[in-house]
């Protein structure tokens, strides 16, 4: 999967799943970053995303790194 930019980001739906073994959306990453999430390992703690299949990883981790920069 190729990574996602930051426009990408800011026009993605909230409630767009981003890890369906966990039922982890978009909003979910934001919340666990403006909860203290600064890592990607700190993400999975919160929410578990990616902690199933892992097929979700790429896309998981392109958009946790661009919600982070708005931070």
């Amino acid at each position: 999967m190729e990574q996602i930019n930051s426009m990408e980001v800011k026009h993605m739906d909230k409630n767009k799943k981003i890890c369906h073994c966990f039922n982890v959306s978009v909003d979910d990453i934001e919340r666990a970053i403006e909860n203290g999430a600064d890592t990607f390992q700190e993400l999975q703690d919160a929410t578990s995303c990616g902690k199933g299949c892992g097929a979700c990883l790429a896309e998981a981790k392109s958009v946790f790194d661009e919600l982070l920069k708005k931070r």
